[in-house]
């Protein structure tokens, strides 16, 4: 009698495997829907996370999804935000419906506006993308949150709004000084660096370049100094893009120029060329008399680079004696 029992059983179980891997499309979507009204939050979560590709789930999921963005555990509201801006993303008869809930949900809750705003920008309408932009203030505030990952989700967000910009307004600047604080948070500096060379970089070539420098540049300098390679390596390169409008990085600039990684030491040379200043003249002179010959070769292109009378002879000098 036990032997039978235990073959009945595996029998049933593997007539239940052979159910759910035959289930079609249809059938775990009306799964996955059933499952996000599951009193355990783990249950509502997976189903959530599980309904954000499926093509034929527009219709069932979204208005299943929606109520999710009230619910009172944090990953299942994170998990149908993603969800919902990846079908706002790939269907077109979705936008109207997402788009209104994200939205009203944006600022209802400061809780989840981080993710709200990266799901808009992801969804990528105009009507989504200036709501996210509308959100800057509050996602400024929360790069002061105590909880690291707040403030690195707001920092997230303001880096995939501000690449969704064609223009930057005022808000979307003023976020800089709050990312300035953070490059000394160990945990989130990096990402507050690229954040702030994202800001730089929109402006390159607009009559607001300048003024945009001028607030930008002290923070790159401050992290020219950092130890962390990375968050040296992502400062030069924004100091790079800027321009003649980072002069005043140019002695920082040239203090890596003696840095131990032999990246930072190429990028730095090239920073400098792109800067343009003939302060870094003599300094790139003395670079020429270095072993290395990638730095003497990035010496040669920034000398000529900043072209005054004194680097091209420099250059000449050099190039006789090879």
């Amino acid at each position: 009698m036990g032997q039978r029992f235990v073959v009945l059983v595996l029998f049933v179980g593997l007539v239940g495997i052979c159910f759910c891997g035959c289930e079609n499309q249809g059938q775990k979507v009306e799964r996955l829907i059933k499952e996000l009204k599951h009193r355990k939050a783990k249950v509502r979560a997976n189903a959530a996370m599980a309904l954000f590709n499926p093509p034929n789930a527009v219709k069932g999921a979204v208005p299943a999804l929606i109520p999710l963005l009230q619910d009172e555990d944090a990953t299942v509201r994170a998990n149908a935000i993603y969800s919902l801006g990846c079908i706002g993303e790939s269907s077109k008869n979705a936008k109207p419906i997402i788009v209104p809930a994200l939205i009203q949900a944006l600022h209802q809750d400061a809780r989840i506006c981080a993710n709200v705003a990266m799901a808009l920008v992801q969804i990528g309408t105009p009507e989504a993308i200036k709501a996210a932009e509308g959100a800057v203030p509050t996602l400024i505030q929360a790069l002061q949150d105590p909880d690291v990952q707040v403030r690195a989700n707001a920092i997230y967000a303001l880096d995939s709004i501000v690449c969704a910009l064609d223009f930057i307004g005022e808000s979307t600047k003023d976020a800089v000084p709050a990312l300035m604080l953070l490059l000394k948070d160990q945990n989130v500096r990096l990402h507050a660096l690229k954040c702030i060379r994202a800001i730089a970089l929109r402006q390159i070539g607009t009559p607001e370049a300048v003024k945009v420098a001028e607030g930008v540049v002290p923070a790159l300098i401050q992290a020219l100094q950092d130890p962390d390679i990375q968050v040296r390596a992502n400062a030069i390169y924004a100091l790079d893009f800027i321009g003649e409008s980072a002069t005043d990085a140019v002695p920082a600039l040239i203090l890596l120029l003696k840095d131990l990684n032999e990246d930072v030491r190429l990028h730095a040379l090239e920073a400098l060329g792109q800067i343009g200043s003939k302060d870094a003249v003599s300094a790139l002179t003395q670079a020429l008399q270095g072993q290395d010959e990638d730095v003497r070769l990035h010496a040669v292109q920034a000398l000529e680079q900043i072209g005054t009378p004194e680097a091209l002879k420099a250059v000449e000098e050099y190039q006789s004696r090879q």
